[in-house]
């Protein structure tokens, strides 16, 4: 390698390795979906899903099975005739030897082979949706770790304003207090703020450090605390919650139900099919032939059966109170997410108001503190006055930062619940 390229390449790195790396809510998820393997199980319930449904299609494919007894028994007919010069009485052999080759091919049967394919079709996409929905649990667990980490971030970057604003005054304040124009008193009060605000600040920072093992332990990846997080920008529809996996869970149950009642019914329909066999024996069909001989035996059956004390009707109600089961809990369901869905609307309209006021206060309270700040250095106000209204003005800073994030928060569970 050139001595210039490689020199390049050193410097590139070293580079990047001192940019911090920006943690993306979707990745988070996509790693925690990773860990949990739920690709593979999806994959794997297809895979099941296309053999099962190709074992179906081959319930009417011809049915031939190769078929080879030898017996013997002590006895056999015996046909006593008169005497008759040159004629011998038949003789049956005590022993059967026999390789056929049995041929049975289902002319019509009520369609049980489609009937079952679709029901093994429904019953792998309720599997498959029930993934679906351990997913967004994982989702909506993943998104409040995540916006925990943020709120306590934006805490922490007020906290160490907070901190730098007081040490700033308290050294100014030192400065008065040297020529003679500030008391030693309202010093103390400052420093005893700071160490305050130092405690709040470590609280923080093991708090932070707990929500980002937990997502680490969720997504198998380590995050530091250079790491950047930041809660998107969500843009929400007004489209419903059909989309929601328990539902559509739900409405498969149903389909299954219903393919249930037609493979029940189909069941009552007659058997029509084709049967025979062909090989060779010892003997033959002719049990008085005592020689090797060829066997071909074609045959039709029909199998109906025409009373079975309504079972298959009893089959079909029971399948329709189930049904019937099955939409209360659709119904119930549906409307619990569009009550949650009306709920996480309110959210969104409350936080965006909120946040309007909230740059109005804070505009008012950073005034206040200015000119608190300009009276304390002039001898006309106390540290305590300072304190109190740049803790006002911290809170207002923090509560504003609390409404922006649970308003992304808001949106990201809006979507959650339409199914995003």
């Amino acid at each position: 390698m050139r001595p210039y390229l490689l020199l390049l390449l050193i410097v590139i790195s070293t580079t990047n390795s001192g940019i911090a790396q920006f943690i993306s809510l979707d990745s988070c998820v996509y790693w925690a979906n990773q860990a949990q393997k739920f690709a593979d199980q999806e994959s794997r319930i297809r895979q099941s899903q296309e053999m099962a449904m190709a074992n179906d299609t081959k319930l009417n494919l011809p049915n031939l099975v190769l078929d080879g007894t030898a017996t013997y028994q002590n006895e056999n007919i015996t046909i006593q005739i008169p005497p008759v010069p040159g004629l011998e009485s038949p003789n049956v052999p005590l022993n059967f030897n026999r390789l056929l080759v049995n041929f049975n091919q289902t002319v019509y049967n009520g369609r049980i082979a489609a009937h079952k394919k679709l029901i093994d079709s429904l019953s792998y996409d309720s599997k498959a949706y029930q993934i679906a929905i351990d997913k967004i649990k994982l989702k909506s667990k993943i998104t409040g770790l995540y916006s925990s980490i943020v709120l306590v971030r934006e805490q922490t970057e007020i906290i160490n304003h907070q901190m730098k604003t007081v040490d700033a005054k308290a050294k100014q304040l030192q400065g008065a207090i040297d020529a003679g124009v500030a008391y030693e008193s309202d010093l103390l009060n400052l420093k005893a703020e700071l160490l305050k605000l130092k405690q709040s600040a470590i609280d923080l920072e093991y708090l932070e450090r707990s929500l980002r093992q937990q997502l680490s332990t969720l997504t198998l990846h380590q995050f530091n605390s250079a790491s950047k997080f930041a809660l998107p920008e969500v843009e929400i529809s007004d489209v419903g919650v059909e989309a929601r996996p328990e539902l559509r869970l739900i409405d498969s149950q149903q389909n299954l139900l219903i393919a249930q009642s037609d493979i029940s019914a189909a069941s009552r329909m007659p058997y029509i099919g084709v049967f025979g066999n062909v090989g060779i024996g010892y003997p033959g069909y002719d049990i008085f032939n005592s020689s090797v001989s060829p066997m071909v035996l074609v045959g039709l059956k029909l199998n109906w059966k025409i009373l079975d004390w309504h079972k298959s009707k009893n089959d079909r109600q029971l399948i329709r109170w189930n049904q019937d089961i099955l939409s209360y809990q659709y119904d119930r369901a549906k409307l619990q997410l569009e009550t949650e869905l009306v709920k996480q609307r309110q959210e969104i309209n409350k936080y965006e108001e909120l946040i309007t006021r909230d740059k109005e206060i804070l505009s008012l309270r950073q005034e206040v503190t200015q000119q608190t700040s300009a009276r304390l250095s002039g001898g006309t106000a106390t540290s305590t006055d300072f304190l109190i209204q740049l803790n006002n003005e911290a809170v207002a800073e923090l509560n504003e930062s609390i409404h922006v994030i649970k308003l992304a928060l808001a949106k990201i569970s809006y979507s959650i619940i339409q199914g995003k």
